[in-house]
């Protein structure tokens, strides 16, 4: 796999530059050659239900997507527009911070694809998903 050409700390500048990431609280809490892990801090707001008090599928969905563009922003250097992605719910996510642990799955100089998984506090596997981002757009 390709070095990381960012550092967690200017990775984290540009995560929290977007102001949606920085509303739901996301941060680098890791970032190794292999995978990028990414917090998110839980807010009321992120209720789908408030009868079932669950996180919204789009909260999720947009973890997963961010988690897997900043897997290849590591290697690349900047993240870079999604092109398609897929999400899968394993189990309703209750109130509580989640984590992402995402990895490039294939790095290439036009299309590249990341996949990431959502735990919640215990480590339950809430949410996976895998995405292809347009790298070209990285070069231009």
């Amino acid at each position: 796999m390709a070095q990381n050409v960012i550092g967690a700390e200017k990775l984290n500048e540009r995560l929290t530059a977007n102001p949606f990431n920085k509303w739901m609280g996301l941060a680098i809490l890791a970032l190794d050659e292999e995978k990028i892990e990414i917090g998110l801090v839980w807010r009321e707001e992120m209720v789908s239900n408030p009868a079932a008090r669950y996180t919204h599928g789009g909260i999720l969905g947009a973890l997963i997507d961010t988690a897997a563009d900043f897997a290849i922003a590591a290697k690349i250097g900047t993240p870079v527009p999604t092109v398609d992605m897929r999400v899968d719910y394993h189990r309703a996510a209750k109130p509580g911070d989640l984590k992402a642990v995402a990895r490039v799955v294939r790095l290439g100089s036009t299309n590249s694809v990341a996949e990431a998984l959502v735990y919640d506090q215990e480590g339950n596997l809430i949410a996976s998903g895998r995405g292809v981002y347009f790298t070209a757009a990285a070069k231009g």
